[in-house]
């Protein structure tokens, strides 16, 4: 074999050799990280990527693992490289996101999950951390269109619409939640913990307009009298959106009991409240 064939051949099994290499130790960063041997993972994943500078999966891979130990700035560098390398692998570009959002870096979360929205007009994910992140700083109404556009694309996830509740509830939009706590309900299957939270904030929103409603009897004369003559069309003229079982125990109001019922200082809505915001 002449030397031009040598020369031809020897970076060709150089680049095999580098390349089984980085196979070996990508399996083996695996193989640590699901022993819970993250920082030992992180050398093996790091000598891949630099093997492989141009994978952009190697440097999600990397990404996630330096996430794993909180290593958060470390996790959003690899996490922007992958996303660079590779800007139609939503993987890279979702982790990104999620890790700035639990960073508390509000203003590069929102940056970062409307481009994703531009790029991918379908995305959810995108859509339910900005609901989180508006939230978060203060913009009510960006964060319940943010739960309306996911509701308009994925209509039967009841995850959605709690979230929406939420969003209503905090506002003041008692209609609004009760109509959303009550989609949320009907759709979550009997038993999961979702069902459960809808029937839950429901029970809390009956609670707290039914007091309001007696203490209002008990003070409004012309309030009382309409609501022993039609209990249902009385409460929904005052603006009151109890469900079909508050309704019913509307309708059972013995009025002579009113006087004597009051508006508790920490209301159910009030207790209720601290689970659902916090």
């Amino acid at each position: 074999m002449n030397a031009s064939v040598v020369a031809e051949v020897s970076p060709q099994s150089e680049r095999r050799r580098l390349q089984a290499r980085a196979r070996r130790l990508a399996r083996r960063a695996v193989s640590l990280a699901d022993a819970g041997r993250y920082d030992e993972a992180i050398v093996c994943q790091s000598e891949v990527v630099s093997l492989r500078p141009d994978d952009g999966d190697a440097f999600l891979r990397l990404g996630l693992l330096y996430r794993e130990v909180h290593c958060i700035e470390d996790a959003v560098l690899a996490f922007r490289r992958a996303s660079s390398l590779d800007p139609d692998l939503s993987d890279s570009r979702e982790a990104l996101i999620e890790t700035l959002l639990e960073a508390g870096r509000y203003p590069e979360t929102i940056a970062e999950a409307r481009s994703l929205v531009r790029d991918d007009t379908q995305n959810i994910f995108a859509r339910d951390v900005l609901s989180v992140a508006y939230l978060q700083t203060g913009d009510l109404e960006r964060a319940l269109h943010m739960t309306t556009e996911m509701v308009r694309l994925d209509p039967l996830n009841p995850g959605h619409h709690f979230k929406r509740a939420l969003l209503f509830q905090q506002q003041g939009d008692v209609a609004g939640a009760v109509g959303e706590y009550e989609r949320a309900r009907d759709l979550a299957l009997s038993g999961t913990e979702l069902h459960e939270d809808s029937v839950e904030a429901l029970d809390v929103m009956d609670e707290y307009q039914l007091r309001q409603i007696f203490v209002l009897a008990s003070e409004d004369l012309a309030f009382r009298i309409a609501l022993m003559q039609d209990p249902i069309d009385a409460v929904i003229r005052r603006g009151y959106a109890l469900t079909h079982d508050g309704l019913s125990r509307a309708r059972q109001f013995s009025m002579e009991y009113a006087p004597d019922i009051a508006l508790p200082r920490e209301t159910a809505a009030n207790r209720g409240g601290a689970k659902y915001y916090n």
